[in-house]
């Protein structure tokens, strides 16, 4: 287990906020946030590149925050993935073995396994300009886990292959983490990459670290508005929440929520948030007081975006609020959408959350 007790560090005028965190072992562990959020300062500082500020890493129990780099047992594959240039393929993969285990520790077996597992062991032989960018990618995961290191740090590690191969390498690197028993802490900027790849996720924005915990709960339950807009939610309304009902002004109209999820923030104000692919677009013949947190009004634009469309739809009881609704080509073809048309929406509770307002 990869454990962080208040960990904070700084590069220039920025500074990480302190972090806390567990990674259990055999666990994959995403960081997820923007550009420039500070998610590789953190992995720099676990690694030992950075000046720790305060708090302490422990490794499996055992206190590394003083080791140098080459003795905390991490693994690291860079951004950048920094092969050397003037070894082959065979030789960075042993790099880091022979750093930490002296010259003549092969592991034939081993690296063998390992070539073979990543397709890669017709390449041994050649120098790394004479790689694709995704035999690249795989050479330098395989120097990482070559190293004996059971945990590993990933910064962006597929950002720079196009999105095909990238799904290829998704699928390869959960093999390797299942075959090898491998506790992964990977940090990218890409949505459908951080789901895919991980177990358990945090959202690092600003250099704070804003929630984490299971994948779908953060999916599901934003903890923070910077969460939710880092997340593409738009549908994010002020309100007060009391007796299970949010009464949200913005909007007009009160909301039924799931007060069990909430009794903790009863009779404060709120943030009421829903995801545009959960609004419901009822039919026309449908009778809208069967649903919940029905709403009716008017389409004002729409935006063809090739596969899905947004539509934006105006409340009647808030002409001057927007509701995102986001819909697959087939149902908007279905529904019959288009400028101007009335409709009657559901805000159904089960798909709302709420943030409490700090």
């Amino acid at each position: 287990m990869l454990e962080l007790n208040g960990l904070s560090s700084g590069a220039g005028s920025f500074t990480i906020h302190p972090v806390s965190l567990k990674v259990e072992q055999g666990e994959s562990h995403v960081i997820l946030g923007p550009t420039g959020s500070g998610k590789t300062l953190l992995l720099e500082t676990i690694l030992g590149l950075r000046h720790i500020d305060a708090g302490r890493i422990e490794l499996a129990g055992v206190d590394i925050t003083s080791e140098p780099v080459e003795k905390r047992g991490i693994g690291y594959v860079p951004q950048d993935l920094a092969l050397f240039p003037h070894l082959n393929v065979l030789d960075n993969i042993l790099y880091g073995s022979r750093i930490r285990n002296g010259e003549d520790i092969q592991q034939d077996q081993f690296i063998n396994e390992l070539t073979q597992a990543v397709r890669i062991e017709h390449l041994l032989e050649r120098m790394p300009d004479k790689l694709s960018g995704g035999e690249r990618q795989r050479v330098a995961l395989v120097r990482a886990i070559a190293s004996g290191c059971k945990v590993l740090l990933l910064d962006e590690p597929f950002s720079s292959v196009n999105e095909s191969l990238r799904k290829d390498l998704w699928l390869m690197i959960k093999a390797l983490q299942k075959r090898f028993g491998l506790t992964l802490l990977l940090i990218t900027h890409d949505l459908e990459e951080a789901f895919f790849l991980s177990d358990t996720m945090s959202i690092f924005i600003n250099g704070r670290m804003q929630q984490s915990s299971a994948k779908r709960d953060v999916y599901q339950q934003p903890a923070t508005c910077d969460v939710a807009r880092f997340f593409g939610i738009k549908n994010l309304y002020k309100g007060v929440l009391e007796y299970g009902v949010v009464t949200a002004a913005e909007l007009g109209m009160e909301l039924a929520i799931d007060s069990t999820l909430y009794q903790a923030i009863a009779g404060r104000k709120v943030m009421v948030g829903i995801r545009a692919n959960e609004v419901m677009i009822l039919r026309d013949d449908a009778d809208p007081t069967r649903w919940e947190n029905t709403v009716s009004g008017q389409v004002r634009a729409i935006l063809d975006k090739g596969a899905a469309y947004t539509v934006l739809f105006t409340p009647d009881t808030a002409p001057h609020a927007t509701i995102e609704i986001e819909l697959n080509s087939h149902a908007y073809r279905r529904l019959n959408i288009n400028e101007g048309k009335k409709l009657s929406v559901s805000l159904k509770k089960e798909n709302l959350f709420l943030i409490a307002d700090h």
